[in-house]
């Protein structure tokens, strides 16, 4: 029996939520317990008022229990239903073209517990899938709507339905407000068979089927056509790394080897190099100082290609697809591979770099000692005469060349890695700003939650196996950039709405508000909270806490001041000292005393040049975060644009000085100079015959010792500027790629138009430095306490300042 009006329609139809929209009907419809349409001005203006009920030729799925109403035979209606004209409101439901964002009820009546949550248009959602039958979403909306909870009739006071075991279908699921749902699998349960009732079959086209399972949009890797200029190719190498540049790393260490064998194979038939002349002198500086300054810029140059590898290794492997899923997590991007090796990437299933970084570390460490003893000077019987000169020790010139030979095998087999596959990366990721280009549309943020304040991001994250490349939607044919989980849902689908969708979500006026007992996931202890200075100040690297450089401050001023005692009081270096071991050369050409007295002090000073790395390091990865952390905040250029990391021997120096970061220009700086100190070092001492006490003693050549004592006492002076202030205490590493995240992960940069997909270097910084049309000043960023994507506090990398919010919390103060 058919109604006679049927308010409701039912329009395109995809996985979207139901919307409710109130229409006035003054017609009076017969009940029905298969389909009900309530009044909610009825039921709201008058207490006793009745529900109007209209019957639709809709089987019941469930039998009918004794507590519903009795229905007349072949759906009659009742003499009390037919007299009823008063006028009554019909709801109607509808099914939008797309999901739906939040339930508006349109009857000006309507309000208190029946109005609909509001949630926020986060998500425009997918466009209807061409080419699928939407009608069995029709039937499951509908039997969702008018099923009963209890035995098959629909309870007048709730909207909300359960489902049957007539369907597989997903469990929607709210995020908070977010303005999108996930949807998760309902597993089917059948512990016995469905009782149906009976009623007269319908023909098989009016029978619906059971809606597909719908699953939430998925991550696709794509691979994107060569030479398009809307998607650059995925090969980018830093310069160091190019195929030319290790090429010419190769050719230097091979000219080592060469120098070094040329050496042993003349000494050793030609009776010694040269001829002694005594201390100092041209040829003494050629064989006791030149070799360590001809291998000190191969280290600088080795140093430059290892922070290079560093930096790229986890987007080389996510590129390649070869991980054990902690690349992000477990791979440093920062150099960590000076005083010890670091073994890291053998851990993460990347033996090849494992391998090259340690043949760096070797030669890092040895050569300048090794150098530093490779020429004694020895006597030799010459036509009846004897006579001093120089000779190479055989042993020490070999295993010279097994050292450089293992260096070279190493930048050979990283230029096969680098030749062999691509990087995955459209420029050099070596700020803040081009990691956020990277991640702005990841689907592992959600990871992340919370993990800015954590004592260990490593340990708050699950193994992922990551892939960086392009991607697509499986839903839209859209491509675009960055990392992501392969055939993962979105998870984060406010990251891919489109503009226009972005607009219409409301603009509150979130602000940044202390209050302890309001933050969700964090604990009510003062001391664990986003505003507590215990969190914000607990991490800076261990040799960089305020203990630490008191005590090697304190180390290395007493060490200093003892060395420069013993060095003048008596006449101690300049008169000689015993050198208590065997000095006389042996066929080889190796003395013990001349090898201990270069070795040794070389050692020292090359571990003196190796502790001070990781100290500049880490004060040019922390510079921007010092920056941010400015009161007002910081430029662009000046903060998540810095890439101090990355930049080359004195030009780290010298773009500092331009900024005016005068501690991080004189770290950097020491951090070259210093390795003048293992130079000088291993050439000062030789054992010399002194007649006028008529022994062998160790002498030094002074002014070569007097410019060690000099540069020594810069050293240890130096230490006095490497207190750390407050704006370079953070509340965890900034070591890895994980680690950086963890700050930016809800930050609404992440979808600010200025930092949107930028398809080159130049593009993204010109977007940052130059003030976009609608605003008047470039932006300032900061570096604390925001309102996130989420609506909620987080901490870490914001715009110090946008419309409709207070200014970001920073609690820095103005000390460096």
């Amino acid at each position: 029996m058919t109604s006679p009006t049927r308010n409701f329609s039912l329009r395109n139809v995809n996985s979207s939520k139901p919307q409710l929209a109130r229409t006035e009907s003054r017609q009076s419809i017969a009940a029905s317990d298969d389909y009900y349409s309530f009044s909610d001005r009825a039921a709201s203006s008058s207490p006793d008022s009745q529900v109007t009920v209209r019957r639709f030729r809709t089987p019941d799925s469930r039998p009918s229990s004794n507590a519903s109403s009795p229905t007349m035979a072949q759906g009659q209606p009742t003499a009390e239903e037919l007299g009823s004209h008063r006028p009554q409101t019909a709801s109607t439901v509808r099914f939008g073209e797309d999901r739906v964002t939040h339930m508006r009820p349109e009857s000006e009546a309507t309000s208190s517990d029946e109005t609909a949550r509001r949630v926020p248009s986060d998500y425009a959602g997918p466009a209807p899938t061409p080419g699928l039958d939407d009608s069995p979403y029709v039937r499951f909306a509908i039997d969702q709507l008018t099923q009963d909870r209890s035995g098959g009739v629909t309870r007048h006071d709730s909207l909300s339905t359960t489902t049957t075991g007539d369907y597989p279908t997903d469990r929607m699921v709210w995020d908070e407000g977010l303005g999108y749902f996930t949807r998760t699998r309902t597993p089917l349960r059948h512990d016995t068979p469905p009782v149906r009732p009976s009623y007269t079959s319908p023909s098989p086209q009016a029978l619906p089927q059971p809606p597909m399972s719908v699953e939430p949009e998925s991550f696709e890797a794509v691979d994107v056509p060569e030479q398009s200029l809307l998607y650059p190719a995925l090969d980018y190498l830093p310069i160091v790394l190019r195929p030319w540049a290790l090429v010419l790393a190769i050719f230097t260490s091979l000219l080592m080897v060469a120098g070094v064998v040329f050496c042993n194979v003349w000494s050793q038939r030609h009776d010694g190099i040269w001829n002694y002349a005594g201390q100092g002198g041209a040829r003494y500086f050629v064989l006791q100082f030149l070799p360590q300054i001809l291998a000190a810029p191969i280290i600088m140059w080795l140093f430059v290609i290892q922070a290079a590898v560093y930096r790229i290794a986890p987007f080389s492997m996510m590129s390649a697809e070869r991980q054990k899923g902690l690349v992000m997590q477990g791979l440093p991007i920062l150099s960590k591979n000076f005083v010890f090796p670091n073994f890291s990437h053998f851990r993460n299933g990347e033996p090849l770099f494992g391998f090259a970084l340690f043949t760096i570390w070797l030669s890092n460490f040895f050569a300048i000692p090794l150098l530093s003893c490779l020429f004694q000077a020895k006597y030799y019987v010459i036509a009846g005469e004897g006579v001093w000169r120089w000779a190479s020790v055989q042993s020490i010139g070999w295993t010279l060349v097994a050292l450089y030979g293992v260096l070279t095998i190493g930048l050979v087999l990283l230029f096969l890695r680098f030749l062999r596959s691509r990087s995955g990366l459209m420029w050099d990721p070596v700020s803040i700003a081009d990691l956020i280009s990277i991640i702005q549309r990841s689907n592992i943020l959600h990871d992340f939650e919370l993990s800015e304040t954590v004592p260990s991001v490593r340990e708050s994250l699950d193994p992922r196996v990551l892939r960086l490349g392009y991607w697509k939607l499986s839903s839209k044919p859209e491509v675009f950039y960055g990392i992501g989980e392969v055939d993962a849902p979105i998870r984060t689908p406010s990251l891919h709405q489109t503009e226009k969708n972005r607009q219409k979500q409301p603009q509150g006026l979130a602000r940044v508000n202390f209050d302890v007992e309001n933050q969700t996931g964090f604990s009510k202890d003062p001391d664990n909270h986003l505003y507590s200075p215990t969190i914000r100040y607990r991490w800076t690297p261990w040799f960089l806490r305020k203990f630490s450089v008191s005590i090697f401050t304190v180390i290395i001023l007493a060490l200093f001041i003892a060395f420069v005692a013993v060095s003048f009081i008596h006449n101690g270096i300049e008169g000689g000292f015993p050198p208590k071991l065997p000095t006389l050369p042996s066929t080889s050409a190796f003395s013990s005393s001349n090898f201990l007295y270069s070795f040794i002090p070389a050692l020292i000073g090359n571990v003196l040049f190796l502790v001070w790395q990781p100290i500049d390091v880490y004060f040019r990865a922390l510079q921007p975060f010092a920056e941010l952390s400015s009161p007002s905040g910081a430029s662009a250029d000046n903060s998540i644009l810095l890439a101090y990391p990355s930049a080359f021997p004195f030009q780290v120096t010298i773009k500092a000085l331009i900024n005016r970061h005068y501690k991080v220009a004189f770290i950097s700086f020491m951090s070259m100079i210093s390795l003048a100190i293992p130079i000088l070092a291993g050439g000062v001492f030789i054992a010399l015959w002194f007649p006028s006490q008529d022994d062998i003693r160790i002498s030094a050549l002074m002014p070569a010792f007097y410019a060690l004592i000099a540069f020594c006492a810069l050293y240890a002076v130096s230490f006095l500027a490497i207190w750390p202030g407050r704006r370079r205490y953070l509340p965890h590493d900034i070591t890895t790629l994980a680690d950086l995240m963890s700050f930016i992960y809800q930050s609404p940069l992440l979808s600010d138009k200025i930092l949107r997909e930028p398809r080159s270097k130049t593009d993204l910084v010109t977007r940052l430095i130059v003030a976009p049309p609608s605003e008047r000043q470039l932006p300032q960023y900061g570096f604390g306490v925001y309102i996130g994507r989420d609506g909620k506090e987080h901490f870490g990398i914001d715009r110090f300042s946008r419309p409709g919010r207070t200014d970001m919390l920073i609690t820095t103060g103005s000390m460096k």
